[in-house]
């Protein structure tokens, strides 16, 4: 007995060794005798001609054949192009060939074919008529034999012309009927592609199912496909052509039914991870849905709409349907919205890479219907209810209805009217072009109030603050403004409108500017505020404004003031002359305080016209006009006119803000003055610095002096008369002293000079050279009276 078993043992394995040995050494032996009997077989089994190249033994898979170099034409009518290029096929034997004497095949497993689906212009697939003869008269047809195709390309053809669509990587198992049965069990995956767009990660397409074939009114098809979760951009590359740089994931699991004609479909789809391409994806749980639809395989028609949204769900509709879409896709979409909470926007803006300030709070619905298709791009209308928009630092507004029109790549706002938080009315309009990324705003208003000067006051919501209005506290305007923001480029305001009744707040200036009306104009990045009546203090004006940002001195303008009070502009005038910090300073008058970044940065040209020029108990000049350049912490008035005394003063003033206290310099020339009986003209330097009380004791002036036809005092009358002269007031005492006088009286000549004595009293000695005249008196009031010489 232990023989017997021993013997077995070693027979089994001695089978099992040459097994292997024989299934090793098989396909190095060449079957080449049998390959016109194996081209028949195939060509009897598949009812097309085949043609072969090298035929091998292979017993691991079969016993069968491996063919290598294997074309399979197709039939004729559907074009010159065979059916499969194969690389290599495997052709297991079927065990019924050892009974039939017929080489009958299990399988045919091909592996990394090109094939071939073709569509005649009148008739079907080229597939539909090669299975068609398993349900033949002939016993022979029923030896189909499973098909396997391995890493195989499929192409789509219609007629001559290939589909741009084909799948790669594509695994598919074909089973025909078993006995008794008269199904076909399919099993395919392969990763969908396109001819003119590279496969950059699409997921796997798969499916699985049974069909039964018959004339196309009882056919049935029952099959399972399922998408793995795949790049967004992929499948919308696939469909349109090339990526729109909308990225994310899909995944989707379906069910066909029914005759190739008219297959229900339903399934399940599940969308996440929305964001552009250029932008992080976002963290969130995505969009699950599910969907119904047909697809008609003959007619290549295909139907899908979501399914109405439970309680939990968002109240949209997906609708998409596609036509030829293996030969000349035709393809679109709409989605339908029934009262879709607007919260839901912001947080999609901000994935697709829309800047919104953070919080935005938007609330209120939208219905309406938008689609899409390659032809006509985007199109569709919105209707939103209710309205309401809050954003930091910016206008809150409320919409009772606003209207989207939406074509192609832009987005239309209708005139809506816009409330604010004060139950104020304005009527707002758009356009937003995608292209371009650019957004387009249109406010119009009867009259509003303006909320400013806090950061963003008076700035919708997605803007920036509007020019002029933004330094504006109070008060109302009305016209209309237009909002222009594109991208790389500086948001642009425009528009024309009146301010009344508001405030703003002048740098420097110790009371802020009253606007009792004005007219303001923005364009081109300028602004423009004319017909202005207005006060600072007590002190009322009427201007111009114009801010040229591209300017050397950006802020221009003309003031004209009636009367002026010199006390009231110095006061005005306090934070931007006097930067003295603590009371040493104050005191000792030492330091230089910092220029403050306004003052730096200030760079203005205007004109000043000022009717009259007082202090409490005098008029100092009138009819004063004057061109003003201020660049920083330096002040020039050039072409300085103005009337004193009856007489015509011209110069140019210059102010030193550089310092804790002002220092000014006016080099002026004065002409057409009487006094003394007297007509006198001159010109000079005057120098001083401080505030108030401070400005005369610093006063120094220096310069000349000529008069006619002058009566100095009693016996001292001159046909002309002239010099040079210093005025100065140290501790409010004038001093004045006179130089290289020269006067005239008939045919003789004086010379002489002239000072302040220490008692205060001037004196004042003239010669001719056999002649002495001496005059003394007060400078105020000037009085000379003649003095008896020694």
């Amino acid at each position: 007995m232990k023989l017997r078993k021993k013997a077995i043992w070693r027979l089994a394995g001695t089978t099992v060794v040459v097994l292997l040995l024989a299934g090793i050494a098989a396909p190095f032996i060449s079957a080449d005798r049998f390959g016109r009997r194996i081209q028949a077989s195939l060509e009897q089994a598949i009812h097309r001609r085949v043609e072969i190249g090298k035929v091998r033994l292979d017993l691991f898979t079969g016993p069968g054949f491996s063919l290598s170099d294997v074309i399979i034409y197709d039939d004729p009518r559907m074009g010159a192009e065979p059916l499969a290029y194969v690389t290599s096929l495997e052709a297991p034997i079927s065990l019924r060939s050892l009974w039939t004497g017929r080489l009958d095949f299990s399988s045919l497993r091909l592996v990394e074919p090109s094939v071939n689906l073709v569509k005649s212009p009148k008739g079907p697939w080229n597939f539909e008529a090669l299975l068609s003869h398993t349900f033949g008269a002939a016993p022979e047809a029923r030896a189909f034999p499973a098909i396997r195709v391995r890493g195989g390309r499929v192409n789509f053809k219609f007629g001559d012309v290939k589909s741009v669509f084909y799948l790669t990587d594509a695994d598919i198992d074909i089973s025909p009927p078993a006995s008794g049965e008269a199904e076909w069990r399919l099993r395919f995956s392969g990763q969908p592609a396109r001819t003119d767009h590279a496969v950059r990660g699409f997921g796997r397409f798969a499916g699985r199912g049974q069909w039964r074939p018959g004339r196309r009114t009882d056919d049935h098809l029952e099959i399972t496909l399922e998408l793995e979760r795949s790049p967004l951009g992929e499948v919308i590359a696939l469909l349109h052509g090339h990526d729109i740089g909308l990225h994310g994931r899909l995944s989707t699991h379906a069910r066909l039914a029914g005759p190739i004609s008219d297959l229900q479909i339903t399934g399940d789809a599940h969308i996440e991870d929305i964001h552009r391409s250029d932008l992080a994806p976002p963290r969130g749980a995505g969009w699950p849905f599910q969907y119904r639809g047909r697809l008609d395989l003959v007619t290549q028609r295909l139907q899908l709409e979501t399914a109405e949204p439970d309680s939990g769900g968002l109240p949209v509709t997906l609708r998409f349907r596609a036509s030829d879409y293996l030969s000349e896709p035709r393809w679109g979409f709409t989605v339908t919205l029934k009262r879709l909470p607007l919260n839901f926007f912001p947080h999609l803006a901000r994935d697709l890479g829309l800047a919104l300030p953070e919080p935005v709070i938007l609330e209120g619905t939208a219905t309406g219907v938008v689609g899409f298709s390659p032809a006509s791009g985007l199109q569709g209308m919105l209707a939103c209810q209710d309205v309401s928009l809050r954003a930091p630092n910016s206008l809150p507004v409320r919409f009772t209805r606003a209207q989207f029109v939406i074509d192609r790549d832009r987005a239309r706002l209708m005139p809506s009217l816009l409330e604010t938080q004060e139950k104020e009315h304005a009527t707002l309009e758009g356009e937003y072009a995608a292209g371009a990324q650019q957004l387009d705003l249109k406010l119009t208003s009867k009259s509003m109030s303006i909320t400013g000067p806090a950061p963003g006051s008076g700035r919708l919501p997605g803007s920036e603050s509007i020019p002029l209005l933004e330094h504006c506290r109070g008060g109302r305007w009305r016209g209309e403004v237009r909002y222009r923001c594109q991208a790389e480029r500086r948001p642009e305001w425009t528009g024309d409108f009146e301010i009344r009744d508001s405030e703003i707040q002048v740098p420097g200036m110790a009371d802020a500017l009253e606007l009792s009306s004005a007219h303001a104009a923005l364009k081109d990045g300028a602004a423009l505020l004319e017909k202005m009546r207005a006060r600072m203090g007590r002190v009322e004006f009427e201007a111009q404004y114009r801010y040229q940002p591209k300017a050397t001195r950006p802020h221009q303008f003309r003031v004209s003031v009636p009367e002026l009070d010199a006390a009231e502009l110095e006061r005005l005038l306090a934070p931007t002359l006097s930067r003295r910090q603590g009371l040493l300073a104050r005191a000792l008058r030492f330091g230089r305080a910092p220029v403050p970044a306004w003052l730096a940065e200030r760079r203005a040209d205007g004109v000043l016209e000022i009717g009259s020029l007082s202090l409490p108990d005098m008029q100092l000049a009138s009819r004063i006009r004057a061109r003003l350049f201020w660049d920083g912490p330096g002040i020039e008035l050039t072409n300085l006119e103005a009337n004193a005394q009856g007489a015509r003063l011209t110069g140019r003033l210059a102010v030193n803000l550089g310092r804790a206290s002002p220092a000014y310099r006016l080099t002026a020339q004065v002409r057409s003055m009487t006094w003394m009986g007297g007509t006198w003209e001159g010109e000079g330097l005057a120098q001083t610095g401080g505030l108030g009380p401070d400005l005369l004791p610093n006063l120094r002036l220096a310069g000349s002096f000529k008069g006619r036809s002058v009566a100095l005092a009693p016996e001292a009358e001159f046909q002309s008369i002239g010099g040079l002269f210093i005025l100065t007031l140290p501790r409010g005492v004038p001093r004045l002293q006179v130089t290289e006088i020269e006067a005239a009286s008939g045919q003789e000549v004086y010379r002489g000079e002239g000072r302040t004595d220490d008692d205060g009293r001037l004196s004042l000695e003239f010669t001719n050279g056999k002649k002495r005249l001496r005059l003394a008196g007060t400078l105020s009031p000037f009085q000379l009276e003649p003095v008896a010489v020694r």
